[in-house]
């Protein structure tokens, strides 16, 4: 008698831990799938403005004018797969082979000029716990910088 009075008094002490130890269990769970998914975004950025920032090292475009086109259409690829949010391309170059000043932004310049590719997304937080705590848009850019080959002689 005595032996089941003591299993039942364990079985009762052991919901009593899992009651207190699961909210942050569940805590931790969403915050990982959460910061998961927000690294994820990142480096599919990052890996976007990288592959864009290759295409344009090369002039490919630029005899028939599309080259600034074609640039954005290949860094959109990359983010496609980023769900909700706002994604925007932008491509900076500057005249000479240093990133000084703001640069000029709207084309990826010409030969032998330093270009910028930039992807800024705004990213909505999705888990149910988490997202409560987080702010409702978190803006994330990835970008890369590469020197144009001379595709023409340089200036």
């Amino acid at each position: 008698m005595r032996h089941l009075q003591k299993r039942k008094q364990r079985r009762g002490i052991a919901t009593m831990e899992l009651a207190l130890i699961l909210p942050f269990i569940l805590v931790m769970t969403m915050g990982l799938i959460e910061l998961g998914t927000m690294f994820y975004s990142w480096m599919t950025l990052q890996k976007a403005a990288q592959t864009g920032a290759r295409f344009a090292t090369t002039g490919i475009g630029e005899e028939e004018g599309t080259r600034n086109a074609q640039i954005v259409q290949i860094t959109e690829e990359w983010v496609a797969s980023l769900d909700k949010g706002n994604k925007e391309v932008v491509l900076r170059f500057w005249p000479t082979r240093e990133a000084s000043g703001e640069g000029v932004e709207g084309s990826a310049g010409g030969p032998c000029q330093l270009v910028e590719v930039a992807v800024n997304y705004a990213y909505h937080p999705f888990t149910p716990l988490i997202s409560s705590l987080l702010p409702e848009v978190i803006m994330m850019e990835g970008s890369e910088r590469k020197l144009n080959e001379p595709w023409k002689p340089c200036e």
